[in-house]
């Protein structure tokens, strides 16, 4: 099976990763705000910056895609769309993101991510998912906020499973499979509540950042999906 375009109609979307997207990448990345969430320390370093920018880049097809977002498709990088650990055979991959603090509070990773989810599930890359999956710090709730809009379950928290800096952290694990039926449209007003319940009223939030477990650098997804504000 061949992947399957994209045709969205969000603001936000995914395009390829091209090599002129290296000052604003590493921007982002360097970004404490930013890098925070997923564990990640901001990319200071030129040298390392610039090899994980081209891991990135270099990703093959078959793990994955990472992806530039761009505000109606065109234009300056907005953010980062990762789609990495890809098992074709299993039908599992895993989710992550970031999105430039100028944008946060907009709702268009959300929106972004709506139109993307179903594309994936039908087979997007190239053959069709079973589960989508994602890693966020427990206390990451802008980007756990994020998760259960779209509808991804709260399957557990590995506690003290992430070790960074002097600490060690907890990480939730989220996953969304093609039989579930999306909890959050983007009408939806039930909203996360940190102890795992819901509540009515939408709180305050900037924009979602999630990450990966199986990766320590933002070439591919750090052991926190940083689901980047919505």
């Amino acid at each position: 099976m061949a992947a399957l375009p994209l045709p969205l109609a969000c603001a936000l979307r995914p395009t390829p990763l091209a090599h002129a997207d290296y000052p604003r990448y590493r921007a982002l990345y360097a970004d404490p705000r930013v890098a925070a969430p997923t564990g990640l320390p901001a990319l200071a370093d030129e040298d390392e910056a610039r090899r994980w920018f081209h891991a990135a880049l270099a990703l093959a097809p078959e793990q994955g895609r990472i992806m530039a977002l761009r505000l109606g498709g065109q234009g300056a990088l907005a953010g980062v769309l990762r789609l990495t650990d890809w098992d074709r055979g299993a039908g599992v991959l895993t989710l992550g993101y970031a999105l430039s603090p100028e944008w946060w509070g907009r709702g268009l990773m959300r929106e972004c991510l709506a139109e993307v989810l179903p594309w994936l599930f039908d087979g997007g890359l190239g053959a069709p998912l079973h589960r989508i999956q994602g890693w966020v710090l427990s206390d990451n709730h802008p980007s756990r906020r994020l998760l259960a809009k779209l509808g991804f379950t709260h399957e557990g928290t590995l506690r003290g499973v992430f070790r960074h800096g002097a600490g060690r952290h907890d990480v939730c694990a989220y996953g969304l499979l093609i039989s579930d039926r999306p909890a959050a449209a983007l009408d939806h007003e039930t909203a996360y509540a940190p102890d795992g319940g819901a509540s009515t009223a939408e709180s305050p939030k900037p924009e979602p950042f999630c990450q990966s477990r199986s990766h320590t650098h933002p070439s591919h997804s750090s052991p926190m999906q940083g689901a980047q504000r919505s």
